[in-house]
C-alpha cells in the first residue's frame, strides 16, 4: 500500500549519490523524525520516541537533494510511503521507505540560499514574409531570469 506522507526531521547521514543502470540519477538518504512533546510534570520539552524512514529521491531532484542537503539538517520530505517486510537469514524487520517528490530545509531551524537551475530559452524570431529565413531556435542560450513559480 503507498500512501502519501509528509516527513519533517534530520537527515542521518550524507545522502549517498548514484546512477541506475539505465542512467537515472538518484539520491538515498535517512531520515530521523523525533516527535517533542511538553512535559507538563517535569515542566521541559522532551523527546519522544524516533521513526526513521528510508528516502530515495530519482531525477533532478535526487542531483539537488545530493548537492544541497548535508547530515544533521533539518528537512521536511512529501512523497508516497511504502512499508516493506524483509529477512535476512534469522533476522527481520520493517522499513518505512518513502519515495520523495519534494524536499527542502526547514526554515524554522536555519536559513538556506536558492539558486534557480539555468533553464533553455527558447527564441522565436518573426520574419516579414519575402525576408531570408534565419535560425529560429536559440537553444544554446540560458535564460538569466529565474522561471516564474505559480505562487
Amino acid at each position: 500500500m503507498k500512501d502519501h506522507i509528509t516527513v519533517v526531521g534530520n537527515v542521518g547521514a550524507d545522502p549517498e549519490f548514484r546512477r541506475l543502470p539505465d542512467g537515472t540519477p538518484v539520491s538515498s538518504l535517512r531520515l530521523a523524525s523525533t516527535e517533542r512533546r511538553f512535559d507538563a510534570k517535569a515542566g521541559a520539552w522532551v523527546d519522544g520516541p524516533t521513526s526513521w524512514y528510508r528516502v530515495s529521491v530519482f531525477r533532478t531532484l535526487g542531483e539537488h537533494v545530493a548537492a544541497s542537503v548535508r547530515k544533521g539538517q533539518r528537512v521536511v520530505v512529501h512523497g508516497t510511503l511504502t512499508i516493506k517486510r524483509w529477512e535476512a537469514g534469522d533476522k527481520s524487520g520493517t522499513d518505512a521507505e518513502i519515495d520523495a517528490v519534494a524536499v527542502g530545509h526547514d526554515l524554522a531551524f536555519g536559513t538556506t540560499v536558492f539558486t534557480p537551475e539555468a533553464r533553455p530559452r527558447v527564441v522565436t524570431v518573426e520574419r516579414a514574409e519575402g525576408e531570408p529565413a534565419e535560425d529560429a531556435s536559440r537553444e544554446d542560450e540560458w535564460a538569466a531570469e529565474p522561471v516564474p513559480t505559480p505562487f
